[in-house]
């Protein structure tokens, strides 16, 4: 099997440099060109078979439109949500530093700790664990090219969760708007192709 992830595109509050998580926010135009790009170059270049995407809006529209080129419904689920950031919503990294001082170091490193009404790390691998039993099961016997369209750190720990790599190295890459990465899911290992691809944006 192998599975394609990408971030939805760009939003507002992302121009803003504004923490969103769960709050639903709608694609900008350029969010909107950004997964359009995509789409065409999916539809182009591989063979999707199914869409899976978060069921927050700005996901949820990443993946309508690139489905809309390739001919695929996407099937949403709350499992591949963002993680949920409580009382760090709305605010800057610096606001958050500023605000809260401390706690964006330990929400990284201490992966039971969760900023007020958010989540931790460590319940957010929980869900995403959840998810990716689900497709492995449903998808097991298939040669199966598969697309998740969610968020930048959902995106980052589906991938530390199915290659081993420890959660608190969570900060140490980065996944773009509309980026694609791929990894080649088997019985016996998991491996990354390929890490936040762009060209297709260009």
């Amino acid at each position: 099997m192998l599975l394609y992830l990408t971030r939805h595109g760009e939003t507002q509050w992302n121009r803003l440099g504004k923490t969103q998580g769960i709050k639903d926010t709608n694609l900008t135009d350029f969010g909107r060109s950004q997964a359009l790009k995509l789409g065409k170059y999916l539809k182009k270049n591989k063979n999707i078979n199914n869409i899976y995407c978060s069921d927050l809006l700005r996901a949820k529209e990443t993946a309508e439109i690139i489905g809309n080129k390739i001919s695929i419904k996407p099937i949403s689920s709350p499992l591949l949500r963002e993680v949920s950031f409580g009382c760090w919503e709305g605010l800057s990294i610096h606001e958050i530093e500023k605000k809260f001082p401390g706690q964006l170091a330990k929400w990284r490193n201490e992966l039971t700790f969760a900023p007020e009404g958010g989540e931790s790390l460590l319940s957010v691998h929980d869900r995403i664990v959840s998810f990716l039993n689900m497709i492995k099961v449903k998808h097991q016997n298939n040669n199966d090219n598969i697309l998740i369209v969610s968020h930048a750190a959902t995106t980052k720990i589906i991938i530390l969760c199915l290659t081993g790599i420890p959660l608190n190295l969570l900060t140490h890459f980065k996944i773009s708007q509309a980026s694609l990465s791929l990894l080649n899911i088997q019985k016996d290992r998991n491996s990354i192709v390929y890490l936040n691809d762009t060209c297709h944006l260009e």
